[in-house]
Order: structure tokens, then C-alpha cells, then sequence
């Protein structure tokens, strides 16, 4: 008697992302995040200078842009945890000396052209002030410093890579080319930042940076390295300048 031959398993059918999956995440995850940052605004009004309302927009930006990536997509078969490089870190000497020069570069470099493009198109920094209170909420006391820094120094750069870098630029990356990929991130990443043009500018900057080392790497780790690394060194030095301006006497003033 003949015997029937096993017929294999068929491959799971993996559903693969289309250039309307960018719209769906960005109207998710820019979407929820900006309605929860208005809804705090309303029911916080007069208190948006609090480290809580501090920590609940940063809590807001890691949940619907973070949630977004890994539910949306990769929840959803779009891509997996590997394709947005989410692989274990594997440390390499160069990486880390390009990573560590990048930052050294983009502080300044980023500093001077948010401040330029503020001043030429406002004619005054209001808005920057309105942002640094944000990162800079209830003075200067070490734990708010301590809550900032963990959220924007750590919490928040995870989760705009793998946002911006890992859902958005990777689906953007299967339909086009890299320079296309990389110029759209990058400008939803500086619109991310539309509260003032001068961080829109620089994070443009910033967004090209990452999204062309996670091109080279295929891994989110070393743009959430520059990234928290960038954002932590930037917290630091406005705690230590508002440190220093109380310590220093009052300058007399200009006859």
C-alpha cells in the first residue's frame, strides 16, 4: 500500500505594512498623544508649570508613540521586533565612539540653529522658554531633575525611536528609497516637536542623524543612545545654568 505523503504546514502569511500604515500611526499615536496633551491642558489650566503635568505629558508621549509602534505594527504583523530593531545590543567600540562624537557634534550644532531660527522668524525666544519650563518644572530641586531626567533622558527617547524610527521610517523604508525614508521621518519627527520652531529645525537635524545610523545598524539601540544621551546632557546643563544664576549675585543694572 502506498503511503500518502505528508503535505507540509503552510507558512503563516505575514502581513506586510502599506504607506497608508504611516497615516493610521501617525493619526494614533500623534493623535492620541496631542488630544491627551490638550485634555491636560484644559483640566490642569494654571498648574501646566507643575513637574506632575511634566509627568503626565511624558507618560502620554510614552504610552500612544511607544504603544503605537509595538501595538499598531508590530502587534499587528506589520513588521517584527527585529525589523524595527528591537535585537539585543551588540556594542561595538566604533558605534559607541561614533555615538558619543554625534552627541558632542548635535548639542551645540542643534542648540545654535533652534536658537537662529527662533530668532528670525519670531524675533524673540517665548517659546523656547515655554518648552524649557516643561523640562524644567517647580525650580531646581534634585527630584524634579531626577524625574525629568528619567522620563526625557530615558523614557521618552525609547519611545520616539521606536516611533519614528522604528514604525514609521521602517514601513516608509519597504516602499521607498533610503534619502525618501529619511528626509519624511525626520520632518514628522521636527513637526513633533511643533511647539517652537526652533526645535523643529533641530530635531530635524537630529531625526536625519538617527534615522541614517538605524539604516546602517538596523538597530533602535544606538539612535535611543544618541538620543538619550543628547536629551540627558541638554537637561543637565539647564539644571546646572538655573543652579548657577541662583548662586551668582544679582548683575547691577546697565546705566
Amino acid at each position: 500500500m502506498k503511503a500518502t505523503p505528508i503535505e507540509p504546514i503552510p507558512e503563516k502569511t505575514v502581513k506586510r505594512s502599506s504607506l497608508w500604515d504611516v497615516l493610521w500611526y501617525i493619526l494614533c499615536g500623534f493623535g492620541l498623544f496631542t488630544v491627551a496633551g490638550l485634555l491636560l491642558g484644559f483640566l490642569m489650566h494654571g498648574k501646566t508649570g507643575s513637574l506632575l503635568f511634566s509627568v503626565l505629558v511624558y507618560v502620554s508621549n510614552v504610552l500612544f508613540l511607544g504603544g503605537t509602534a509595538l501595538v499598531m505594527g508590530a502587534g499587528r504583523g506589520k513588521f517584527s521586533l527585529a525589523e524595527i530593531g528591537l535585537v539585543p545590543p551588540r556594542w561595538r567600540w566604533t558605534w559607541l565612539a561614533v555615538a558619543v562624537g554625534l552627541v558632542l557634534l548635535l548639542l551645540p550644532v542643534r542648540g545654535g540653529l533652534g536658537l537662529l531660527v527662533e530668532y528670525l522668524l519670531n524675533g524673540n525666544m517665548d517659546s523656547l522658554m515655554a518648552r524649557s519650563q516643561l523640562i524644567q518644572p517647580e525650580g531646581t530641586t534634585w527630584f524634579s531633575f531626577l524625574v525629568t531626567l528619567l522620563f526625557v533622558g530615558i523614557l521618552v527617547p525609547l519611545s520616539e525611536e521606536l516611533f519614528f524610527r522604528g514604525a514609521i521610517f521602517t514601513t516608509l523604508r519597504d516602499h521607498l528609497p533610503a534619502w525618501a525614508a529619511v528626509l519624511i521621518s525626520s520632518t514628522l519627527f521636527g513637526l513633533g516637536h511643533a511647539d517652537s520652531l526652533g526645535v523643529v529645525a533641530a530635531s530635524f537635524v537630529m531625526g536625519v542623524v538617527n534615522a541614517i545610523i538605524f539604516e546602517k545598524t538596523r538597530s533602535i539601540w544606538v539612535p535611543v543612545a544618541i538620543h538619550a544621551a543628547n536629551n540627558s546632557l541638554a537637561i543637565i546643563l539647564v539644571y546646572l545654568a538655573a543652579y548657577l544664576v541662583k548662586l551668582l549675585p544679582a548683575l547691577p543694572a546697565l546705566p
